[in-house]
């Protein structure tokens, strides 16, 4: 039944592909054209060729997500397998990552090296107007990897990181327009020599949306500075901000006026040290604040969260065939709900090794102990074995455990809220594991992947009302579930100047208590993509997103297909204009039920690079 999606998305730039084989020869010297392989980072946590991971990972080129002018964060996180990205309503408002079925405070966002989120301070309204500005790193790791990363990582863990400035001096200036009022602008710089690198990055938008009294407005900034004081010593720091004002009209069923204030800012400064030998280290302090305020005719609630991090990671490269990574990590959180105060502190300690007894053969493991002063302590390991019979195909496999931590309201309660404390509420925990193929064709032109996967929930947080009078009540440990499925991924260029992605998973998410399933999690998820350089100066491309076989709180959602257009032309070496269509056949749909989503629109954009 879904077959015809990538069929469907071929057949949109049907004219640019005839145009594109007859100006082949224009563009046939990107041919010659080779690059630097890529390495991923959030398997091991350190540098490894993707070839080789037994992880089940995929990394977000960014460079080809703006070329398709793909706007935001959380539309570039759908390019992932296994990801559905659930959206209430317009820009900035609340979305939600479903990460192998696991529940959206179970996927955790490490930035910069250091924890976003945790059940205290989640990232929903972070990711509501996130946008690709200032990174230049974006991974999905899936399964869970509690073992690398400690409390919140179930699902898997999304890693991105401010871009690293080196070489001369780049930049770009961008200025967006287009439906509902919508407006927007970007500016960012970086370089550096041996000595001292930079980024900076400044983005602003604002928007209508597609509903009434719901405007958006947000104000984005990222920054890295980096110096190489010795050969051995690398000093750094980045700093990344995001301000935003959300208008929430509520949902359909539940009309509201909200105002909704978030700031999140993130401070980080590191120091590494590596003389050439087999050792390296390195430090990283962090400060993470979070605001948020809700405003209504009613009330005004407010929550600020802040976290100071310190986190120590060591590597060893014992032999040419074997690595060892240990460290630490302590963090002192301090939360304030309505002017009343609480505070958590945890401390941790982990040990990873990858092995390769014969040069096809990479073995991994690791073990990690957490204590919270709050919750009490886990154990978590994670194991994996990644096999090349043949130099263009690999077989991976990895089974993991994985917690997440209670938040501070969960168990001390919120009385404004009527949340009653709950001092005896324990982690939630799993277990998981996976296994595929990932094959490559025709010289690395084709490459696919297929994942089988597994995993199993317990001690679920759940809120129990024991007084519906009041409606007050508090967070127990309830339900137990499972996920299973199958991730799927391609990409083909069948000339240089084609190219053609998909992703695919088919999901089986339940509640293991009374077999219903678990809602908001789409069966069917698919992403294709086909994207055409017609010639040096023009590009031309289309996508289509599906969602079938939903599901939400009251029973089944009908599926969708949503299409989309773009196309961009340079005018001379510095100029490019820009022009994209969203949602192009005015589909009608909601993610959540009761939140509408946007109807068609087109936005165009000036950029010019320097």
């Amino acid at each position: 039944m879904y077959l015809p999606l990538a069929a469907a998305v071929l057949a949109l730039p049907a004219l640019a592909v005839s145009l594109a084989a007859q100006s082949a020869a224009l563009v046939a010297a990107s041919d010659n054209v080779s690059s630097l392989p890529s390495l991923i980072v959030s398997a091991s946590r350190t540098p490894q060729d993707p070839k080789n991971t037994p992880s089940s990972v995929s990394q977000l080129p960014v460079l080809d997500l703006q070329a398709e002018q793909t706007p935001d964060l959380r539309s570039a996180l759908g390019w992932a397998p296994g990801v559905a990205v659930v959206a209430s309503g317009g820009l900035g408002g609340q979305t939600a990552i479903f990460l192998r079925g696991a529940n959206s405070d179970q996927t955790l966002f490490l930035v910069d090296g250091v924890r976003l989120n945790s059940r205290s301070d989640n990232y929903l309204n972070f990711l509501g107007g996130a946008d690709l500005a200032g990174f230049d790193r974006i991974e999905v790791l899936r399964g869970p990897q509690s073992t690398l990363y400690g409390s919140s990582a179930i699902g898997g863990v999304i890693l991105l990181e401010t871009a690293h400035g080196c070489g001369a001096p780049t930049g770009v200036v961008e200025a967006t327009a287009g439906s509902f009022d919508s407006y927007g602008a970007t500016a960012a710089v970086k370089g550096g020599d041996t000595r001292l690198g930079y980024s900076l990055s400044l983005m602003h938008l604002q928007t209508a949306n597609d509903r009434p009294d719901n405007d958006y407005r947000e104000w984005g900034y990222s920054s890295r500075i980096e110096s190489l004081v010795t050969p051995a010593l690398l000093i750094g720091a980045t700093f990344r901000g995001q301000q935003g004002d959300y208008q929430e009209p509520g949902s359909r069923f539940f009309l509201t006026d909200a105002d909704v204030k978030t700031h999140n800012h993130l401070l980080t400064v590191y120091t590494q040290w590596n003389d050439g030998s087999d050792f390296s280290s390195r430090l990283t302090a962090a400060l993470h604040r979070q605001d948020y305020e809700y405003a209504d005719s009613y009330s005004t609630s407010r929550l600020r969260n802040i976290r100071d991090i310190l986190d120590w990671q060591n590597t060893w490269t014992v032999s040419p065939r074997a690595e060892v990574v240990a460290g630490a990590n302590a963090e002192w959180s301090r939360y304030t709900v309505d002017g009343v105060p609480s505070e958590d502190d945890s401390h941790a300690g982990y040990l990873s090794a990858s092995w390769h007894p014969a040069p096809p053969v990479i073995l991994t493991g690791g073990l990690r102990y957490d204590d919270f002063k709050s919750a009490g302590d886990a154990t978590t390991w994670r194991s994996g074995v990644s096999w090349r019979p043949r130099s263009e195909t690999k077989l991976h496999a990895s089974y993991g455990t994985g917690f997440n931590a209670p938040g501070s309201a969960d168990r001390f309660g919120v009385a404004e809220w009527g949340q009653l404390p709950n001092p005896n509420l324990r982690p939630e925990k799993s277990q998981g594991w996976d296994a595929g193929i990932d094959q490559s064709l025709a010289g690395d032109r084709v490459s696919i992947g297929a994942t089988y996967f597994h995993n199993q929930f317990r001690d679920l947080f759940e809120y129990q009302i024991v007084d519906y009078t009041t409606f007050q009540g508090y967070t127990v440990n309830r339900a137990h579930a499972s996920a299973e499925g199958v991730e799927f991924s391609a990409s083909v260029r069948p000339i240089a100047s084609v190219i053609f992605r998909g992703v695919y998973t088919y999901l089986d998410a339940r509640n293991d208590d009374s077999g219903a399933r678990l809602i908001r999690r789409p069966r069917h998820v698919g992403d294709a993509d086909v994207h055409v350089q017609v010639t040096k100066a023009w590009m031309l491309g289309g996508g289509v997103h599906l969602a079938a076989g939903r599901i939400d709180s009251a029973g089944s959602m009908p599926s969708y297909t949503t299409v989309r257009l773009y196309t961009s032309y340079e005018v001379g070496h510095d100029w490019s204009l820009k022009l994209r269509m969203e949602n192009l056949f005015d589909r009608t749909y909601e993610d959540v039920l009761g939140y509408p989503a946007p109807s068609s629109a087109i936005y165009g954009s000036v950029a010019r690079r320097f």
